[in-house]
């Protein structure tokens, strides 16, 4: 896998993670898979999305980051719907998922190494 491969692979995780978490809400699904789509979405990837952009040189240090991060965003994200009395879990998952997305496309237009 060459390095705009792999460049690419995060992304696409991350954007499958979005649709995948997206249609079984969308389908009302009730199911294990659901809740294992939600736990891996919520733990990972809203800080997934953002870690990469600071330039970590140690992969564990960006894993660590972004599991972190996405805790944090995901507290932020909640106890704002909660003080604004709009609370709702589909408007938490669309916040969630714009902020991955766009971390996700910032990833894509950044230059690499090679390119700077």
């Amino acid at each position: 896998m060459n390095r705009l491969d792999r460049a690419r692979a995060l992304p696409a995780v991350l954007l499958s993670s979005v649709l995948a978490l997206g249609a079984v809400l969308i389908a009302g699904a009730e199911s294990p898979l659901r809740t294992l789509l939600a736990v891996w979405f919520l733990l990972v990837c809203p800080g997934l999305a953002l870690a990469p952009l600071v330039r970590l040189s140690d992969a564990l240090g960006t894993a660590t980051v972004a599991i972190a991060l996405s805790i944090a965003l995901d507290m932020i994200v909640a106890a704002a719907l909660l003080y604004a009395g709009v609370w709702s879990p589909v408007a938490a998952f669309m916040i969630l998922a714009t902020i991955t997305l766009a971390g996700a496309a910032r990833q894509l237009a950044r230059p690499t190494e090679a390119d700077a």
